[in-house]
Order: structure tokens, then sequence, then C-alpha cells
């Protein structure tokens, strides 16, 4: 952390945070991994400094390792020019704060009665504490609110929110949901 590189999109960005992720029950196709497992890739959490043109440009972004890389050396030493002839920039720029970062789970729902709308509002709530998908899906066949996921498309969207990528014993943790009528 704390590198200077290139990041997916063009400039000049810090490494921020890295992020190691794991496959657990949210994912549709595990292949070959297991629950637990590390994904190969990490996701790196960058802000950029500078634009191509090396101009000051406050914002960031969260890509693969894959799309990461170091600066060559002119980009480097055109680097240190700024940092040198422009100090409060720096610090500009350390004061900037990367806003939370929400990563969403879609599921459909088919909710027809008062009744299922109810229980699904007491799962939200339930949800709030800090879940894994695992204990999502439990609660969800506790409450007979599994019969809800239609085959195709339903009249509600259900969204599993995680921010800024937390994870508690390998597992996503999910802290917040939204339920939408379609």
């Amino acid at each position: 952390m704390g590198n200077w590189v290139n990041s997916y999109s063009k400039g000049i960005y810090r490494i921020e945070t890295i992020v190691d992720q794991f496959y657990d029950e949210s994912y549709p196709a595990l292949g070959e991994n297991k629950i637990g497992d590390r994904i190969k890739d990490r996701i790196i959490v960058t802000k950029r400094f500078l634009n191509s043109k090396f101009k000051k440009s406050f914002s960031y972004e969260s890509c693969s390792e894959a799309f990461v890389s170091k600066l060559n050396n002119n980009h480097y030493s055109e680097l240190q020019k700024v940092i040198e002839q422009y100090p409060k920039l720096l610090e500009e720029f350390n004061e900037y704060e990367i806003p939370t970062r929400e990563t969403i789970y879609n599921m459909e729902l088919q909710i027809d009665n008062e009744s299922d709308l109810k229980k699904v509002n007491g799962l939200i709530d339930f949800i709030k504490i800090g879940k894994s998908f695992l204990e999502i899906q439990t609660e969800m066949e506790q409450t007979d609110l599994l019969k809800l996921k239609p085959k195709y498309f339903g009249n509600y969207l259900f969204q599993l929110i995680n921010y800024n990528d937390e994870y508690l014993n390998k597992k996503i943790l999910w802290r917040n949901a939204k339920l939408t009528k379609k």
C-alpha cells in the first residue's frame, strides 16, 4: 500500500487498500474452487492523484490487481516533479477520502401478499447486524421465504449490500438490504 501505480483508468494512482477475496455461498459457480478458497486476483483500491496530463485529478477506483501496474521511470520522474513543485497538492490529496464503496447482490423475488412482504422486511432487519450469505439463506429457509425466488423474474428486486469489501471468516459480510418493487 502507498505505492504509486497505473490503474484500470488513465492517470497516476496510489494504492490505498488491497482486498483478499474468497469464494463463498454467494458465488453462482465455484468450478473447481471450494467455499473459503482465496480468489486469485485481489481487489486493489486506488486514489487518483493526477490525470494522464499530470494535472490534479482526485478520484478513486477499485479493480482487479491484473489491471494495476508500477509506474514506468518517466511517469515516476514526472510525478516527483509535480510533488516537488506543488507540495500542498499532495497534502490535499492525502485529505481526500474515498467514499464508502458498495457491492450489491441482486435477487428476484415474487411477493404476492402482505404476510410475505412483512417477512422480507424482517429479513432486512436481520441482515443489518451483518450476516453471511449462508446465514441469510438459512434464515430465508426457516422463515419460508425461499419459495419467493421465482424461476425467472419476480415482481420485486431484493438487494444485499456489502460495504468496502468487508469479509468475516472468509465470507462476504452483508450489512444492508433493499427491497424494490419492479
